[in-house]
C-alpha cells in the first residue's frame, strides 16, 4: 500500500466518478481504476459499487475514507510543519564558546545590530557529545582538531598580570622558586601585592620569571576550565603550586582583582582584551605559556548559510584582535 494510493482513493471518495477524479488527479482512467482495485485486493474489502452509470462508497468504504483521510491529512500536516522547522533552524546561529567569550559575544552584539532578524543559540561545553550539534566553536586546542567545513587557529601567549605600584620602594626578586611560598605583601601595602608590582616596574616591559612572583596571591579562574589547567601543569613543572588567594569564573572579575592590586593572575595575550587601569602585563620568562584558540565551522551543524556569513564576519573579529 502506497500513499499515493490513498490520494487517488480520496480523490475518488469524494468525486465518486472516476472520469472527473483522472482529470483532476492527471493520470489515465484506467491508472485510476487499477490503482483502486489494486488497493481494495490489498485491504481485502469493496470500498465501491456501481450505482447506475457512476460508483458510490460502500459503507467499509465510506469508514475507510473516514480514517484515511485523517492519516493522510496528518502527514501533509507533519511535512508543512517539517519544512517550517527546518527553515527556522537554518536560521539560527548555534554557537558552542569555550574560550574567548568576550570576541564572541561583542561579535554576535554587532552582528545583531547589522542584522536585526538574526537569532543566535550560544552554549557553553568542553563536551560537545553533551550538547546539540552547534555549527560554530570556539574553544582552546587541547588535541587533534576535529573534522570541520573550515578552521583557524589563533595562537597567542598566556602573560603575568599584575597591579601596578604608587610608590618608588622596591625590593630584590628571589633567585629561584621555594618550596613553601607565601603572600607576597609588605608593611604599608594595604593588602596590594607589592613584590609582584615591583618585580613589574623592575622589569621595564620584559619578560618576568615567575620566581620573581612566587610569593604572591593567585587569582585564578575557577572550575576545570582550560587555561587554568595549563598554567597550573605548567607551575608544577618548574617545581610550584601557586598559592590561589581567589577563584572566580569570570574573566572580568579576574581583571577587577588584579587591578585592586589583591593579587597576579595569568592573562591571555589577546583572547581576554585590554587588562585596564590598575594592572599591567608582562611576558613570562619560563617556556610553555602559550595557548591556541581554535574557531571551527563544524560538519556536524549541518547546512546554515546563516552560520557561514556570522563563521567569515566572526574570523575577521579574531584577525583585528590578533592584528593580523
Amino acid at each position: 500500500m502506497e500513499l499515493l494510493q490513498l490520494r487517488y482513493f480520496l480523490e475518488v471518495a469524494e468525486s465518486e466518478h472516476v472520469t472527473h477524479s483522472a482529470q483532476k488527479l492527471r493520470v489515465s482512467q484506467p491508472s485510476l481504476t487499477q490503482a483502486i482495485s489494486r488497493l481494495e485486493r490489498e485491504l481485502g474489502v469493496q470500498l465501491f459499487e456501481p450505482e447506475g452509470r457512476g460508483i458510490r462508497l460502500t459503507e467499509a468504504g465510506r469508514f475507510y475514507s473516514k480514517r484515511i483521510a485523517k492519516a493522510v491529512g496528518g502527514i501533509d500536516s507533519a511535512t508543512s510543519e517539517l519544512a517550517r522547522f527546518d527553515e527556522e533552524r537554518s536560521s539560527i546561529v548555534r554557537i558552542n564558546v569555550v574560550s574567548a567569550s568576550n570576541i564572541v559575544v561583542d561579535a554576535v552584539a554587532e552582528w545583531r545590530a547589522q542584522h536585526p532578524a538574526a537569532k543566535f543559540q550560544i552554549v557553553s561545553s568542553e563536551t560537545v557529545s553533551k550538547i546539540e550539534p552547534c555549527d560554530i566553536e570556539v574553544r582552546m586546542q587541547t588535541g587533534k582538531t576535529p573534522e570541520a567545513k573550515g578552521t583557524r587557529l589563533f595562537k597567542e601567549r598566556i602573560m603575568l598580570a599584575a597591579p601596578t605600584t604608587n610608590g618608588d620602594e622596591t625590593e630584590e626578586p628571589d633567585a629561584g622558586f621555594r618550596d613553601n611560598p607565601g603572600k607576597g605583601e609588605r608593611p604599608g601595602g594595604e593588602g596590594r601585592d607589592i613584590a609582584a608590582s615591583d618585580a613589574l616596574a623592575n622589569g621595564r616591559g620584559e619578560a618576568i620569571s615567575l620566581a620573581q612572583v612566587q610569593n604572591s596571591g593567585f587569582i585564578m579562574l575557577a572550575g576545570s576550565r582550560n587555561i587554568s589547567n595549563l598554567c597550573l601543569s605548567q607551575c608544577a613543572k618548574l617545581g610550584f603550586r601557586p598559592t590561589i588567594a581567589f577563584e572566580s569564573d569570570n574573566p572580568s572579575v579576574v581583571r577587577k582583582m588584579i587591578g585592586l592590586g589583591l593579587g597576579v593572575g595569568f592573562w591571555p595575550e589577546h583572547s581576554w582584551g585590554e587588562l585596564g587601569a590598575g594592572a599591567r602585563l608582562a611576558p613570562i620568562l619560563e617556556p610553555g605559556f602559550v595557548r591556541t584558540i581554535e574557531v571551527a565551522r563544524t560538519r556536524h551543524g549541518g547546512s546554515n548559510e546563516q552560520a557561514d556569513k556570522f563563521y567569515s564576519f566572526l574570523l575577521q573579529r579574531f584577525e583585528a584582535r590578533w592584528n593580523i
